[in-house]
């Protein structure tokens, strides 16, 4: 299986991956108002709680603010990016002649600051309702790895097929989703809710009885 995974060639390392990301991080920082960020962090908090239910969501909210207060109020991050670029008043007229100067930068340094705050509460969003999927993809998940295994196990005293494609994409499909729900994490642009439902409910369910059902016949 180690060998299945190494022959499949990925369009991007995770080095460029990384550059990529950094640079469009950068880019939505210092250059996308930050209230442009709100709205659509807002707009993915609203799909979401169309999605799940008033009933339920209020419970994801309290655990996203918590997670929140835990990382970065508690630990000082959220009120050091919202304190770093306030103006110091300076004690010499050299210093003063550079704060004017330097006030030319500071809009897009606090814009920056505000949505890098925006982006690592929607980051903890995110990881709250993939926690909160995790459950349902338990529920399916047992069964179709159950499913998957007695099939594989009849396919051995039988003449059924085998087919190494199958098992070789479905452990790519299995990688891909959880490499996607990562990525998902970091991603400066609003998600559906439903895209990270189908993976996890849907999708690795199906994964998990094809890479099963289609493993050699003799191990």
């Amino acid at each position: 299986m180690l060998d299945q995974l190494k022959d499949d060639k990925w369009p991007i390392s995770f080095k460029g991956l990384m550059m990529w990301a950094t640079g469009i991080w950068l880019v939505v920082m210092f250059f996308v108002p930050a209230s442009f960020v709100y709205q659509n962090m807002t707009k993915e908090i609203e799909w979401g709680q169309k999605m799940i239910g008033t009933t339920e969501f209020p419970d994801v909210m309290r655990t996203t603010n918590a997670r929140y207060k835990y990382f970065f109020i508690d630990t000082g991050i959220d009120s050091a990016l919202k304190n770093y670029y306030k103006p110091i008043k300076a004690k010499t007229n050299t210093g003063d002649a550079l704060n004017k100067i330097g006030d030319m930068a500071v809009p897009f340094f606090t814009n920056g600051a505000k949505v890098f705050n925006y982006l690592l509460y929607i980051m903890t969003y995110r990881l709250s309702l993939i926690m909160y999927w995790i459950p349902f993809l338990i529920v399916v998940g047992v069964p179709s790895i159950f499913a998957g295994t007695m099939k594989w196990m009849s396919k051995r005293y039988t003449f059924a097929y085998s087919s190494p494609f199958f098992n070789r994409r479905s452990l790519t499909m299995i990688g891909w989703g959880i490499f996607s729900m990562l990525l998902s994490l970091f991603i400066p642009f609003p998600i559906p809710p439903m895209i990270g439902a189908v993976v996890l409910i849907v999708a690795m369910p199906i994964a998990f009885i094809l890479l099963i059902s289609n493993l050699p016949k003799r191990i």
